[in-house]
């Protein structure tokens, strides 16, 4: 809808969750205002208002910021304006007795001799850039020239069909039509039923184009008429499917899907990256050939005009649990255990349980696909949910490589003399292979030989890395660059050292010992291509984490964690699981092939498990710690980001009641600092945010993180 909002009442676009009967006691009758316009009917259902109000309490973020995070991207629309002129005469003596600008000038003219106009003409009329238009009509309004008329925007959510055969005919054959039009033209009766967007997809201005054919009735426009949501009355269905690569899980899903979806059911995919998503297409159009929707950047806001075609499978990232799509008859989560599905930069809620928020609204199934559990999956094992093992790696080769033999016989390479000689036996059989390295970078850290000097950075104290491409010092945590260093600052030595491996140190390495091979590099920022090896041979493919949603493993003879300690040591509270699940996926896409761990840490209990395959044994010890440490899942983590230090100690003082607190830490995000309280509890997260916005010394809090615990989530207040 379209809102007055502020002081002034400017209009802004606005989501209508819940409509009340009466005005709120507390409400004077003077402060109500009324809606302007009503931009688009039914944008959700009554469940998804019931879920994002879920989700704002939950994970406490502002409903209003969650919404336009969603819906922001997601709908059309922008407020419209229209000019009309009240003080004829003024304008008049503004343009003749002012010295302005002619391009100011060419606005007031255009004003004038229109009378009315809406803003998007204007421009199409001036070619002048919409700031300057926008900042002189509100220049003109204040001196009372000419009023501003917000308008709700035309959503052209639908078709576009012809209307009038004869007048659309004879505008083809006109030979003043322009290109654009014709192009518009061409496609509308090529396909007599064309979406709106489809339409005017790479024509410039093509949607002035085509409201100009509506409303000279040359072509109809018909929008899209959306049902209420149904559902379908089926048997509910509860799935843990672990194990087995990403083909395996997809291709044992799409099987059972094809058996059990009705003939009207649909199934909700939802993948944690985008480069999974046309991978996922491939193995689910095996059964459901052409009726996969497939979400890319480009097609966001098309899922809607899926949803009235014959598609039964959509393919799409977590914003789409917030999507009306009707009949829906499951919903699957691919890779649920990867971090990527948890609170973090880009999100702010666990997907998995708005997932099974979801299914709870709607009375959907829901199945969970992962190569490892976690604490949530397996919480969910206890809770109706079947758990399928399809694959075990009991009978696979599991190598775990002891570098401190290699440190003390003075090997500097981060590559085992071992690992050495595997890849270049199976590079010589014209095989590939996969090297993961979680450090992008020429070195981790620079040394001074004489005096042990360490450089660090002087914002934040971190030792400083080296990029040899942008040939600049760089701080991993708070972004932080610098010029090379040649000279000692502490002592004036030139004995410098840049030590330390990442993967543009390596890459020049492996290419020095293996002159003969291909080498592809996949990290993040240098390609959005996922590589497919069975089309290469003799191939070392070199990359982070990022390797495995990048590269299709089916040609690759053995996987190897060059650095597995820079997975098992990290900073966040699930690095365990996650070290965990990156080995078991590395495995399960590999399988049978071999894989090989290098580490200086032999005997943590991780690859202690791992090697055996014990994923019930390490989950076991892994919450034994979590238990003894207080953290989740026997209790709510919350983590409170301050824009600077006033009042901090008062505010931590205040919340120690409530739970284990830990900081104030200056933290990093960019070059960008704030400070974090966080909060082991077992008090209910919305409770203790509510007491802290109570105090007057949260005025400098700018975020909350909040990871609810599964164990509790029957007891979060249900809405």
């Amino acid at each position: 809808v379209l809102v007055p909002l502020g002081k002034f009442d400017k209009p802004k676009l606005a989501y209508v969750l819940k409509i009340q009967e009466k005005i709120p006691e507390d409400l004077k009758t003077a402060e109500v205002k009324a809606i302007l316009g009503v931009v688009e009917d039914n944008l959700f259902s009554e469940q998804i208002a019931q879920l994002f109000e879920f989700v704002s309490k939950t994970f406490l973020v502002p409903l209003h910021k969650l919404i336009n995070r969603i819906y922001g991207t997601f709908t059309e629309g922008k407020i419209e304006w229209d000019i009309k002129v009240t003080d004829e005469k003024g304008l008049l003596d503004y343009l003749e007795n002012r010295r302005i600008l002619d391009n100011k000038k060419a606005i007031v003219q255009e004003i004038l001799s229109s009378k009315e106009i809406a803003i998007k003409s204007l421009k199409g009329k001036t070619k002048l850039p919409i700031n300057l238009i926008k900042d002189t009509v509100k220049a003109l309004q204040e001196k009372g020239f000419v009023e501003i008329i917000y308008k709700a925007p035309k959503i052209y959510n639908g078709f576009l069909t012809i209307k009038n055969v004869e007048a659309f005919e004879a505008l083809l054959k006109d030979k003043k039509l322009k290109k654009s039009e014709k192009d518009i033209l061409l496609k509308i009766r090529k396909e007599g039923k064309i979406f709106f967007d489809e339409a005017i997809k790479g024509v410039k201005n093509g949607r002035l184009i085509v409201e100009k054919l509506i409303e000279e009735n040359v072509v109809e426009f018909i929008p899209l008429s959306r049902k209420e949501k149904s559902t379908v009355d089926i048997e509910k269905t509860n799935l843990i499917i672990e194990g087995g690569s990403l083909r395996e899980r997809s291709q044992y899903i799409s099987n059972f899907l094809k058996s059990h979806l009705s003939n009207d059911g649909r199934a909700l995919v939802i993948v944690n990256e985008q480069s999974l998503i046309a991978l996922l297409k491939d193995y689910y159009e095996e059964n459901f050939p052409s009726k996969v929707f497939a979400y890319t950047i480009e097609a966001k806001s098309e899922i809607r005009r899926y949803i009235l075609d014959d598609t039964k499978i959509f393919i799409t990232t977590p914003f789409s649990l917030f999507v009306d799509i009707d009949q829906l008859e499951y919903v699957i989560i691919e890779d649920a255990s990867s971090k990527y599905l948890l609170p973090g930069d880009f999100l702010e809620f666990d997907t998995r349980l708005v997932a099974f928020k979801k299914s709870a609204f709607e009375d959907t199934s829901l199945i969970f696909s992962s190569y490892s559990l976690d604490d949530t999956l397996l919480y969910f094992t206890k809770k109706n949910f079947k758990h399928l093992e399809i694959k075990k790696l009991d009978r696979q080769n599991k190598r775990i490589v002891d570098m401190r033999k290699e440190y003390k016989s003075n090997r500097i390479s981060p590559v085992s003399r071992y690992v050495e000689s595997k890849i270049g036996r199976a590079l010589s059989e014209e095989g590939n292979v996969a090297l993961v390295l979680n450090r992008k970078p020429y070195s981790t850290f620079i040394v001074c030989r004489e005096c042990g000097y360490i450089h660090r950075c002087p914002v934040c104290d971190t030792p400083l890395y080296y990029d040899s491409d942008k040939k600049m010092l760089f701080c991993p945590t708070c972004g932080h660059t610098e010029e090379p260093i040649n000279v000692c600052p502490k002592c004036g030595s030139v004995e410098i050292s840049y030590l330390g491996y990442g993967i543009q140190k390596l890459s020049k390495d492996l290419q020095a010992t293996f002159k003969s091979a291909n080498l592809v590099v996949l990290e993040s920022g240098v390609s959005r291509q996922v590589y497919d090896s069975s089309k290469f041979k003799k191939t070392i493919f070199l990359g982070t984490e990022y390797i495995f949603s990048h590269l299709r493993f089916d040609n690759i003879s053995f996987v190897v964690f060059i650095n597995t300690d820079s997975f098992l040591n990290g900073s966040s509270m699930n690095t365990s699981i996650e070290a965990f699940k990156f080995l078991r996926q590395a495995s399960f896409e590999t399988f049978p092939n071999d894989i090989f761990i290098q580490t200086y840490e032999k005997t943590n209990f991780v690859l202690s498990h791992f090697k055996v395959d014990d994923e019930i044994g390490f989950l076991r010890e892994e919450l034994n710690y979590r238990k003894m440490l207080s953290y989740p899942p026997y209790t709510n983590l919350l983590e409170f980001r301050f824009s600077n230090e006033q009042n901090l100690d008062n505010i931590k003082s205040y919340i120690e009641s409530f739970g284990r607190v830990y900081g104030p830490v200056k933290k990093y995000s960019g070059r960008e600092n704030f400070f974090e309280i966080s909060i082991r509890t077992s008090e209910k997260p919305k409770n203790i945010l509510e007491k802290i916005i109570g105090l007057e010394l949260s005025k400098n809090i700018i975020g909350v993180r909040v990871y609810p615990t599964p164990i509790m989530l029957n007891d979060i207040t249900s809405v």
